[in-house]
């Protein structure tokens, strides 16, 4: 896994700005998680860390634009990225924690965040559920799997129905 470790040790009480650009941090992730994606626009984020008596308050934003696959026809699809999220690290979460790793750590020198960790989570949550090339995308052909969008089948047909359909088509359901 991807770790960035930055020292939170000796923060001002109003806190620390944090930028990150690169771009080999994402590469490497999507490498690692079998992602198909390319950078359009360079994905940058910007943390604000202010320290809290029993963790640390972030806020940041995530922003760019990835180049990745269609989840309806398959083409390219381009996803801006414009994210902005708040987080809170707590110490005691550290040790609570068994099945999810913390992105604090408590070494020699004090407390650290990993800021990969943190912003491969909120690059995640910034997806959206279904990557689409176009909101007017109309998919592969579940039949013959042409994509609709660049050419029109014969199993359009209205007349035609699914497999599924077919199937159900002499259903009787019983009332009472």
């Amino acid at each position: 896994m991807v770790e960035h470790w930055i020292g939170l040790t000796n923060l001002p009480a109003h806190g620390r700005e944090f930028s990150f650009d690169d771009q080999d941090v994402w590469r490497e992730f999507w490498k690692e998680f079998h992602y198909d994606m390319n950078i359009v626009i360079p994905l940058t984020a910007k943390l604000n860390i202010v320290p809290q008596q029993d963790g640390y308050l972030i806020q940041g934003h995530l922003g760019g634009t990835v180049k990745t696959v269609c989840h309806r026809c398959l083409e390219e699809a381009e996803v801006v990225i414009d994210h902005d999220f708040d987080a809170y690290e707590a110490h005691e979460d550290v040790d609570l924690l068994e099945d999810e790793p913390s992105h604090l750590r408590n070494v020699d020198t004090g407390w650290e965040l990993d800021a990969a960790g943190l912003l491969w989570e909120e690059f995640l949550l910034a997806l959206p559920e279904k990557i689409l090339c176009a909101d007017t995308c109309l998919g592969l052909c579940p039949q013959c799997g042409k994509n609709r969008n660049l050419e029109s089948c014969a199993c359009n047909n209205p007349d035609s129905q699914s497999p599924l359909a077919k199937a159900l088509q002499g259903l009787k359901i019983k009332t009472n």
